[in-house]
């Protein structure tokens, strides 16, 4: 059992939740000695105020966290419990903590799920739905963001979308590869999935991917699975899904929101100023989704500070994002050092 235990453990990299906290540590060393200003730190005033609104972002994450695990419920068709539920996605958040980009997770969920006794039909369903429905959420509200506000989506002091900005490149990069897989894999889910079968299929057979053949059929065989599975719901099974799924992004980047209410001097509590800041937020968390470290480590917090600059009190960005990450990254990447080994433990135990 100690083999099998060690040998599941290893799958799921709990070994490298060591790296994005040593990453973490590295930069913001460097910050600290680059930016962290202690006169203006010693004029932060700790007082009702600063604590209602920090508690009101650690409290909106932990509501962040039920609309999740409502999502997985109704994807699984109910077969977990409210209990179940939000452990798996205390563990599915973990999952992504340690990969190095956002779909790292949704990989090791399927394993995770796959001792969860729910059928394999349905452990795919819920994985590649949820993918497409994050995207979706994304392809949908970046668009209407930059519509109702401009340039100043992207950095504070842009005025046009043609001055060759490099935040505005890389968010075209990302969202023009976000709207080619979520359209293609859309199209294998609802339209024609054996399409995509055979064209999986076809590209396993080329020299050139052979390496990537197992991985290819597979992906084609999973989404006939999952369509055959979706097509038996109902529109509101769809529209729950999205539901919960936009509620649970949204509070997610309202935290760096509420955080900048905390801590700033002067009242911005506009609605354009929080569009501006909510909007940022969304586009920070774009550019960082494909960085090369766990859980963007480092560069999330490095990028904190030129996004949000106009809105938070020279000297404090340091501050309010290390609290930022504490709430929304280290509380999963600590809670699954706990978690997961427990889970792993009643899993070998059940067998």
């Amino acid at each position: 059992m100690e083999e099998q235990k060690t040998d599941i453990l290893h799958k799921v990299h709990i070994s490298k939740v060591v790296l994005p906290i040593l990453i973490g540590i590295v930069v913001l060393a460097y910050m600290i000695y680059r930016q962290f200003n202690w006169e203006e730190f010693k004029k932060i005033q700790w007082n009702f105020h600063t604590y209602f609104w920090i508690g009101m972002a650690i409290f909106i994450y932990i509501i962040r966290h039920f609309f999740i695990s409502a999502r997985l419920r109704l994807l699984s068709g109910f077969e977990f419990s409210w209990k179940k539920a939000i452990e798996l996605i205390f563990i599915w958040e973990f999952s992504s903590s340690v990969s190095p980009t956002s779909f790292g997770g949704s990989a090791v969920a399927l394993y995770f799920l796959s001792h969860e006794k729910l059928q394999t039909s349905k452990s795919i369903t819920l994985v590649l739905y949820t993918v497409v429905l994050d995207s979706l959420f994304f392809l949908l509200s970046l668009p209407i963001l930059i519509f109702t506000i401009g340039p100043l989506v992207f950095r504070p002091g842009l005025t046009s979308f043609w001055e060759g900005d490099n935040h505005l490149y890389i968010f075209a990069l990302i969202y023009v590869g976000m709207l080619f897989y979520t359209a293609f894999f859309f199209y294998g889910l609802f339209l024609h999935p054996e399409n995509i079968k055979k064209t999986l299929h076809w590209l396993a057979n080329r020299k050139i991917l052979k390496r990537f053949k197992q991985n290819l059929v597979r992906v084609g065989n999973n989404v006939v699975l999952a369509s055959h599975e979706l097509g038996s719901q109902k529109f509101t099974y769809h529209l729950k899904a999205f539901f919960y799924t936009g509620a649970a992004w949204f509070l997610r980047f309202f935290v760096i929101n509420l955080l900048i209410i905390a801590f700033s001097s002067v009242s911005i509590t506009d609605l354009i100023s929080q569009i501006i800041i909510y909007a940022r937020s969304q586009n920070l968390y774009i550019e960082t989704s494909f960085t090369p470290t766990p859980g963007s480590t480092g560069f999330a917090e490095y990028l904190f500070s030129g996004f949000f600059h106009d809105y938070i009190p020279v000297g404090l960005a340091l501050v309010i994002a290390i609290i930022w990450r504490l709430i929304t990254y280290y509380t999963y990447l600590f809670a699954g050092i706990i978690i997961v080994p427990n889970w792993i433990s009643k899993i070998l135990k059940n067998k």
